[in-house]
This record gives structure tokens, C-alpha cells and sequence, in this order.
């Protein structure tokens, strides 16, 4: 049988359910950071494949250009690497990767909003518990205690 105390904080209150909700979004946060690191991750990939394609092209296109005057090489290179299409390629995808870790920076920030709102709510609960213990611990002291009958031990009402 459970008391009446125990009734209202778990389910008016809710207690456990903040509690269990804390640790979901916890667990959430842990997942949302792993996806994060992969996505980190394929980015510097991504970065280091388009480094090495731009090294390529421009020594390909050196080889074929060598006498191109400087000002008329940097626009030449620019162009070059427009028109590659695995260059095309590689900055769809560092595009796409870094679209990702937007959404996981966000998603990352609003469950460490969720767990510090859990928290806030756990410690409101928590010093209202203890104030409802006052309360019974007062009210159980401040009641006169019933008199005893010298001859049966029993309790009377008076």
C-alpha cells in the first residue's frame, strides 16, 4: 500500500518522471555528441580531399600554362577549380557536412537546455519535499499527546 505523501509526489508531483526525463535527454546529449565528433570528422576529411584536388589541379594546370602572367593565372586557377567536377563535388558535400553540424550544435544546445531545466526542476522539488517534512514534522510535535490509563495502558480519547 502506498502512503498518501508518496501518491502526490509521484504522481502530482512527478518526481521520478523529471528524474527519468533528466537521463533520457542525457542520453540523447551522448548521442548527439557522437554524431557530432563523425561529422567533425568526415568535414576534416572532406577539407584535406579538396586541399589535395585544388594541389592537382593547379600542378595540372602549371604544366599546361607555364608562361601565364600572374594576374591572369589567379583568375585562370579560380575558374579551374569552378569547373572541376569532383571539386563540385567535394564542396557539395563539405556543404552538406557543415549544414549537419549546424543542426547538431543546435540540437546539442537544447538538450543541455533540457537537462539544466530537469535539474532546476529536481532541486524545486527537492526543497519542496522538504518543506512538506517540516510541515508534517510540526504538525505531529505541536499535537498534546493523549493520556494514558494508569491501569490498562490504553490510550483515551479526552
Amino acid at each position: 500500500m502506498t502512503s498518501k505523501a508518496l501518491s502526490y509526489a509521484e504522481d502530482t508531483l512527478g518526481v521520478h518522471s523529471v528524474y527519468d526525463d533528466a537521463v533520457a535527454f542525457r542520453d540523447k546529449l551522448d548521442k548527439i555528441l557522437t554524431d557530432l565528433s563523425e561529422a567533425r570528422d568526415s568535414r576534416r576529411d572532406i577539407e584535406m580531399k579538396i586541399t589535395d584536388r585544388e594541389m592537382e589541379i593547379t600542378s595540372d594546370q602549371r604544366s599546361k600554362h607555364p608562361d601565364m602572367p600572374v594576374t591572369r593565372w589567379d583568375k585562370h586557377i579560380k575558374e579551374s577549380f569552378r569547373d572541376d567536377d569532383e571539386m563540385r563535388a567535394l564542396r557539395e558535400q563539405n556543404f552538406k557536412v557543415v549544414g549537419d553540424i549546424e543542426g547538431l550544435e543546435f540540437d546539442k544546445q537544447m538538450c543541455e537546455t533540457d537537462i539544466k531545466i530537469g535539474i532546476a526542476r529536481m532541486t524545486e522539488l527537492g526543497g519542496y519535499l522538504q518543506y512538506l517534512a517540516a510541515v508534517k514534522l510540526g504538525s505531529v510535535i505541536s499535537q498534546p499527546e493523549k493520556p494514558v490509563k494508569p491501569t490498562t495502558g490504553e490510550q483515551h480519547d479526552s
